[in-house]
C-alpha cells in the first residue's frame, strides 16, 4: 500500500493540472490514502485523501462523464472522516457530494446504483448522529432504488441489499414497526445467501444478519432467533482475520448477543464469553476513536451484569472505569454517551462508588448535546421525550447525599432544555459589546437567524432552498454560534458567559416570595425551596409522596376530566356527572397532605394573613398536570384548609425565567389588545361577546385595540401583539398530542400555533390573559419541557400569563375576566403585570364565594404563570 501511494503521488506530481488524466490520477491517490486510513487510522491520510478528492472535483469540468465519480469519491472520504472525528460539516458535505453524483447520473448508467447506495449510507450515518427521521426515510428510499436498479447476479447486489437491511433495522430501532424488522432480516439473509464463502464481505453480512435476529428476539423473545444470531456472529468473527480493521464490529456484536442470552437464561459461560469478546473489541480500537464508545459501553455493561450475579468488586470497579471512559469521551454520539452515563450512574449507585456525583454530572452535561440547538424543535423534543427521568433521578441522588444546591442546579440545567436554548438566543450582549463589539454583533446575527425558527424558513438568501440545504445551513449556524461562545468565554470576565447559573444567582429569583422546586423521582420525592437571603436551598422531605402515587393521581385526574368532558370551551349542560367534586376533593386533599402542607409548614406560612404572600411552584414529572395551586381539604367544618388561605400561587417552568422577567422593566406606553374569535373551527362560544363587553367597559379610557371575529385573523393578531404590551385572547385552544409545537389558538381563518408564538420575540410584552382552553396543558411525554401555549407566550416575552389547565366554562369566563380587570386596573395608574397573580387569586375567590354551587372543575383551571 505504501508503495502504491508513493507511485500515485509521483504520477500526480509529474502531471500538469490541465492534463486530461490528472483528475483520475488524483482520485486514484485519494482512494489509496483512504484505504490506508481504514487500515491504520492515521488522520493525515484521510485529510490528504480529501484534499486530493477535492482537487479532482475542481479539475473536472461540469458535464464530464467522470464528474459523478469524483463527487462520490469525495463524499466517501468526508463521510469516513466524519465517522472518526464527528464534525457535522463533513457529513453534510458527504451527503451533498453523493446527491450531486446521483443527480448527474441517468438511471440507465451502470454506476447509478452505487451512487444511490453511497447517498443512502451517508444519510443513515447522519440519522444515527442527529436522529432526524427524514434522513432515515430518505436513506431507505435511496437503498431501495439502488437495489431495484441492480440486476440479479450483479456482484454488488448483495452489498446494496445488505445496506437496505441496515437502514430498515435502524428505522425499526427508532419507530418499532415490526414490518421494518422482518424486512431487514429478509434483506440481510438474502445478502448472505448471495455471497459465496471466502468473499471478504461475507463476515459483514453475517454480522448484520445476527444483529437483526437479536433485535427480533428482544421484541418477540423467540430463543431460536437469539441462538441463530449468535451463530451468525460467531461465523462472522471466524471469517475475519486478526488485525483486519473490520474485526471490531463482529466481536462487539457477538458479545452483545451472548450478553443477551445470559440475561435470558443465566448461563455464566455466556457472560464470561461476552466479556472476552467485548474486551477484544476494546483492545483493537485506538483511544480517541468514536467507534470505541460502543465496545466500552458494552464491556462496562457486561462486567456490571457479572458483578450483580457474582459480586466480585473487581468487576464493578472495572465496569465503572469503562463506562466512565465512554461517557466522558469528547467524541462520539451524544445518545450513546448519555446511555452510558446512565449505566455509570446505576453502577455507582449500587456500589456506593465515589464517582456517583461525577456520573450524574456527566449525564446532565450531555443532555443539551442530545437535544442540540442545530436540530429542529420537534426533533429536540423527540430526543428529550426518550430521556425519561434521568435529571430527576440525578437530583434525587444529590439530595440523598445532602447536595441540595447541586440538585437545584441540575434540575435547572436538565429541564426545559428547549426553553432555555430559545431564551439564550435572545440574551442581551451590552456588556460584551463594550469589550468586543465585533464578536457581540456576530453572536447577535447568528442567534437572530437561529431564533427565526427552524428548517422551514429561509435563513439568509431569498432563493428557494431545498429542505436539505435549509437544514444544513441551520446546523452550520448552530455550530458557528457554539464557536463564537467559546471565543467569548476565552475573554477575561466572560468565562461563565451563557453557562448554567449557580445557586447564588438562582436564589435571587425568590425576591418576591419563595420558589419551590418539587422533584419527583422513583428514588424519592422532595421539595427544594429557594428563600431570598438564605445561604442555600432549603430541603423539605416529602416521605408520603411517591412517583407511583403521583402517576396514579394524574391518571385519576385525567379520567375525571375526560368523564366531565372538559376539553373545549363551551356552554355546559347540567349533567350532574360533570361536577366531579368528590373526585376533585380526594385528589386535592392528597396533594395537600403529601406535598403542599409540608412545604407551607416548613416555610412557616400562616393561615389567613391580611396580605397573602406569593409562592412559586416549579414542578417536575407528572405533577405538571395536577392543580397544586388548589390543594387543600375542602370540608365545611374547621378542618377545611386550602392553599388559597395561605399564599398566592404561581407556576414557573424554570427558576431562571423569573430572573429574566424580574430584570426586564416596562418601557413602552401601555396598550392593550383584545382578540376575540368565538367561532373559528369549532363550536360557537357565545359568552366571548359578553367577555368583550366587560373588557371594553374596563378599558374605556385607556389605549385599547380590539380585533373581533373576522378581524381576529392570525396575521392581524400577530402584528398587533408586536404593538401592544398587554393581551387578552378569547377563543378556542387545542393541544396537538402528536406534535406539541402545533398546539394552537383558533383564530379567524387559521391557527396561531405554539411554534409561531415562540418566534415572535416581543421584548416589550408584559401580560397575557389566555381565555381559551388547555393553554397550560403540556405534553405528558415532555412533562419537564413546558410545551404549552402559556409557556410559548412566556418565551415570546410575556412576563405574566393567566392561563388554563383544561377547558373553561363559557359562562364563567367573562365573570373572571371582568373581576380580574376590575382589580388590576386602578384609575390614573399604569397597570402592573406583577399584580396579575394577586388579581386572579382574589377574582376566583370572590366568584367562588358568590356562587356556592359552583363546580370545582369550573374554577380550578385558572392558573398564573410568571412574575
Amino acid at each position: 500500500m505504501d508503495n502504491a501511494i508513493a507511485r500515485f503521488q509521483t504520477a500526480v506530481n509529474l502531471t500538469p493540472d490541465g492534463h486530461l488524466h490528472k483528475p483520475t490520477l488524483l482520485n486514484n491517490l485519494a482512494n489509496s490514502l483512504r484505504t490506508r486510513f481504514k487500515r491504520l487510522g492515521v488522520l493525515d491520510d484521510i485529510d490528504n485523501a480529501i484534499i486530493q478528492n477535492q482537487a479532482a472535483v475542481n479539475l473536472t469540468p461540469d458535464g464530464h462523464p467522470d464528474k459523478p465519480i469524483q463527487l462520490t469519491s469525495l463524499g466517501s472520504s468526508v463521510c469516513i472522516r466524519f465517522k472518526r472525528i464527528g464534525n457535522l460539516d463533513d457529513i453534510d458535505n458527504a451527503i451533498a457530494q453523493h446527491q450531486a453524483a446521483v443527480n448527474l447520473t441517468p438511471d440507465s448508467h451502470p454506476d447509478k446504483s452505487g451512487w444511490l447506495n453511497n447517498l443512502g449510507n451517508s444519510l443513515r450515518t447522519r440519522f444515527e448522529h442527529l436522529q432526524n427521521l427524514d434522513d432515515i426515510d430518505n436513506a431507505i428510499a435511496q437503498h431501495r432504488a439502488a437495489v431495484n436498479l441492480t440486476p440479479d447476479g450483479h456482484p454488488l447486489k448483495p452489498r446494496w441489499v445488505n445496506n437496505l437491511g441496515n437502514s430498515l433495522l435502524t428505522r425499526f430501532q427508532r419507530l418499532g414497526n415490526l414490518g421494518d424488522l422482518d424486512d431487514a432480516i429478509g434483506r440481510h439473509q438474502t445478502a448472505v445467501n448471495l455471497t459465496p464463502d471466502g468473499h471478504p464481505d461475507k463476515s459483514g453480512w453475517l454480522s448484520n444478519l445476527g444483529n437483526s435476529l437479536r433485535t427480533r428476539f428482544d421484541h418477540l423473545e423467540n430463543l431460536d432467533d437469539l441462538d441463530n444470531a449468535i451463530a451468525q456472529h460467531q461465523e462472522a468473527v471466524n471469517l475475519t482475520p486478526d488485525g483486519h480493521p473490520g474485526k471490531l464490529s463482529p466481536l462487539n456484536n457477538l458479545g452483545n448477543s451472548l450478553l443477551t442470552r445470559f440475561r435470558r437464561l443465566g448461563n455464566i459461560d455466556d457472560m464470561d464469553n461476552a466479556i472476552v469478546q467485548h474486551q477484544k473489541a476494546v483492545d483493537i480500537t485506538p483511544d480517541g476513536h468514536p467507534g470505541k464508545l460502543s465496545p466500552l459501553r458494552n464491556l462496562g455493561s457486561s462486567l456490571l451484569d457479572r458483578f450483580q450475579r457474582l459480586g466480585n468488586p473487581y468487576d464493578a470497579e472495572t465496569a465503572i472505569f469503562h463506562l466512565s471512559a465512554a461517557s466522558l469521551s469528547p467524541v462520539g454520539s451524544p445518545s450513546i454517551r448519555l446511555f452510558t452515563a446512565r449505566r455509570w450512574i446505576h453502577a455507582a449507585s449500587i456500589t456506593n462508588h465515589s464517582s456517583l456525583l461525577t456520573a450524574c454530572e456527566s449525564a446532565i452535561t450531555i443532555i443539551p448535546l442530545v437535544a442540540w440547538l442545530g436540530l429542529s424543535i420537534q426533533d429536540r423534543h423527540q430526543h428529550l421525550a426518550q430521556i425519561g427521568g434521568v435529571v430527576r433521578d440525578a437530583a434525587a441522588i444529590a439530595i440523598s447525599l445532602g447536595q441540595y444546591d447541586k440538585a437545584v442546579e441540575w434540575l435547572e440545567r436538565g429541564r426545559s432544555v428547549v426553553w432555555t436554548q430559545i431564551l439564550q438566543l435572545r440574551t442581551p450582549v451590552d456588556e460584551l459589546r463594550a469589550v468586543e463589539p465585533v464578536l457581540a454583533d456576530r453572536l447577535l446575527r447568528v442567534s437572530s437567524l437561529l431564533d427565526q425558527g427552524n428548517q422551514d424558513i429561509k435563513l439568509e438568501n431569498e432563493d428557494k432552498q431545498s429542505p436539505e440545504e435549509e437544514a444544513r445551513q441551520y446546523r452550520a449556524l448552530a455550530k458557528e454560534r457554539d464557536e463564537i461562545i467559546e471565543k467569548i468565554r476565552s475573554l477575561p470576565k466572560f468565562e461563565d458567559f451563557l453557562r448554567p447559573l449557580k445557586l447564588h444567582r438562582l436564589i435571587e429569583a425568590a425576591k418576591n416570595g419563595p420558589v419551590v422546586v418539587i422533584n419527583v423521582s422513583e428514588k424519592r420525592c422532595d421539595a427544594l425551596a429557594l428563600v431570598y437571603g438564605a445561604a442555600g436551598a432549603v430541603h423539605i422531605p416529602l416521605p408520603d409522596l411517591t412517583s407511583d402515587g403521583v402517576t396514579k393521581l394524574q391518571v385519576e385526574f385525567n379520567a375525571l376530566l375526560t368523564s366531565s368532558r372538559v376539553r373545549l370551551r363551551a356552554v355546559r349542560d347540567e349533567d350532574p356527572e360533570m361536577g366531579g367534586d368528590e373526585g376533585c376533593k380526594r385528589i386535592l386533599a392528597q396533594l395537600w397532605d403529601h406535598l403542599v402542607k409540608p412545604v407551607l409548614d416548613s416555610l412557616a406560612f400562616s393561615h389567613g394573613p391580611d396580605a397573602l404572600p406569593r409562592i412559586w411552584w416549579c414542578v417536575t414529572g407528572q405533577l405538571a398536570f395536577l392543580p397544586i395551586h388548589a390543594a387543600g381539604v375542602y370540608d365545611t367544618g374547621e378542618s377545611s384548609r386550602q392553599i388559597q388561605d395561605y399564599a398566592i400561587s404561581s407556576y414557573t417552568p424554570t427558576i431562571s425565567t423569573l430572573l429574566e422577567q424580574t430584570d426586564a422593566p416596562a418601557h413602552k406606553p401601555f396598550r392593550h389588545l383584545s382578540a376575540i374569535e368565538p367561532s373559528s373551527g369549532a363550536s360557537y362560544i357565545p359568552n366571548t361577546e359578553k367577555e368583550l363587553e366587560c373588557i371594553r367597559r374596563r378599558f374605556h379610557n385607556r389605549d385599547h385595540v380590539v380585533l373581533h371575529k373576522a378581524d381576529a385573523t392570525r396575521e392581524r393578531v400577530m402584528n398587533a401583539m408586536k404593538e401592544c404590551n398587554w393581551l387578552h385572547l378569547a377563543c378556542h385552544g387545542i393541544q396537538d398530542v402528536n406534535n406539541p409545537t402545533k398546539s394552537a389558538l383558533l383564530l379567524h381563518g387559521g391557527k396561531l400555533t405554539l411554534e409561531e408564538i415562540i418566534r415572535l420575540n416581543l421584548p416589550h410584552a408584559e401580560f397575557a390573559f389566555l381565555s381559551a382552553c388547555q393553554t397550560m396543558r403540556g405534553d405528558e411525554y415532555l412533562s419537564d419541557e413546558a410545551v404549552h401555549i402559556a409557556g410559548a407566550m412566556s418565551l415570546a416575552g410575556y412576563r405574566s400569563v393567566v392561563a388554563t389547565m383544561w377547558s373553561i366554562e363559557d359562562a364563567l369566563a367573562p365573570k373572571v375576566a371582568d373581576e380580574f380587570y376590575a382589580r388590576i386596573l386602578v384609575d390614573g395608574e399604569r397597570p402592573d403585570n406583577r399584580k396579575a397573580a394577586e388579581a386572579l387569586h382574589f377574582s376566583v375567590k370572590k366568584l367562588r364565594e358568590g356562587e356556592k354551587d359552583m363546580k370545582m372543575l369550573s374554577w380550578l383551571p385558572f392558573v398564573h404563570l410568571g412574575i
